[in-house]
């Protein structure tokens, strides 16, 4: 089968070698999109370890229309009645790009006439179509050049980790803090400290990457695959024992601090519900009072990203922050990312490299 995988913007190259590593073939990568080829056991083991997709699709038509009708036709063409098993709901996700079907809405209306005809027709029963909760999302993406037709596999997308039921407002998701640990090139024999750490999302991310914790360990959320026709029960618990065996107890030297008392509270129960108490270490501090406990090291961190969030204005912010840092942290490469781009460019030291990442730029001061 063929699978479209959905990541964030600067990390296509990340998810093309995860794909490959996970058992993925035929990879090409795109604007936020990765392509690639898997069988299903590829596909259940890709949705429940990657780290660095967010959504993952599998391609269900592909074909060329100049038209709404034309749409229809071809969608009604597609074997329906194999892929939607009884009782199962349906919603389509849709968008479109092509001038020639500007109005999406009408779009979806003529993918569904379509499905209900092929369905009447085979079967004789009808899809049960839901906005709330559906089982099964299908993904019908137009241009001037093809309409593709895809079942997502995942459902609530692969951010939603579960790991923990409070939230907090951070600039990062679960993906992102992901995308930077790896973008950061830390090691697991490197010391990790987030001196911004928020509700530490990138420290747990960090020792779930380093002990091979699955990243759907967590996860509260039924994937789509599992109201797909074909779904196979033994071989998605199969997958799960086999990524579940290789989680680790490796040592971790992840330290995370913040002055905001609600977000650490909130890093220390997490850690501590994941029995991660012993690889990150959670404290109340200002980036003034953090010192490095190694004599190397890699910081990654997301400071502030709006005046509102800063006492004295975000550019003076940012350059106090780069000066605590630079003499607290000799040694260490800082790695910091905030959409706040004008800001960043006011730090007063030279960054060595500058990654744009989602909405932001993600950059290194080598200190």
């Amino acid at each position: 089968m063929r699978l479209i995988a959905k990541t964030l913007l600067g990390a296509e190259q990340l998810l093309a070698n995860e794909l490959q590593e996970l058992g993925a073939t035929e990879i090409a990568t795109e604007r936020r999109a990765v392509t690639c080829t898997a069988d299903k056991e590829t596909l259940y083991r890709i949705c429940y370890t990657s780290r660095i997709a967010m959504r993952v699709m599998v391609k269900i038509a592909e074909f060329a229309a100049e038209n709404e009708d034309e749409v229809y036709e071809e969608v009604k063409k597609i074997g329906w009645h194999e892929l939607i098993g009884k009782g199962k709901s349906l919603y389509i996700d849709h968008v479109s790009f092509s001038s020639k079907m500007s109005e999406s809405g009408y779009i979806a209306e003529k993918v569904a006439d379509g499905i209900i005809d092929e369905m009447m027709n085979a079967e004789g029963r009808q899809p049960r179509f839901a906005s709330d909760g559906p089982d099964i999302m299908l993904n019908v993406h137009a241009t001037d050049e093809r309409v593709t037709v895809s079942m997502d596999a995942v459902g609530a997308p692969l951010s939603y980790r579960g790991y923990r039921d409070e939230t907090i407002d951070a600039a990062t998701n679960e993906v992102l803090s992901a995308i930077l640990v790896d973008l950061s090139g830390w090691t697991p024999k490197q010391a990790l400290v987030d001196p911004m750490c928020g509700a530490g999302t990138i420290c747990i991310e960090a020792a779930m990457k380093a002990k091979h914790i699955p990243a759907a360990k967590y996860r509260r959320y039924a994937f789509g695959f599992e109201s797909f026709s074909d779904f196979d029960a033994e071989l998605w618990n199969k997958v799960r024992e086999e990524a579940d065996s290789k989680i680790s107890n490796i040592r971790l030297n992840i330290v995370g601090s913040d002055v905001d008392t609600d977000a650490t509270d909130l890093a220390k129960t997490t850690t501590l519900e994941m029995k991660l108490t012993q690889e990150i270490r959670i404290s109340r501090k200002s980036i003034k009072e953090q010192q490095r406990m190694t004599q190397e090291g890699v910081i990654v961190t997301c400071p502030p990203s709006t005046e509102e969030e800063t006492r004295h204005g975000l550019v003076d912010f940012y350059k106090e922050m780069t000066y605590h840092l630079s003499h607290n942290f000799p040694d260490y490469d800082v790695w910091i990312y905030s959409p706040a781009k004008d800001a960043m460019d006011e730090i007063d030291f030279t960054e060595e490299k500058t990654i744009e990442v989602h909405d932001g730029v993600l950059k290194l001061y080598p200190f």
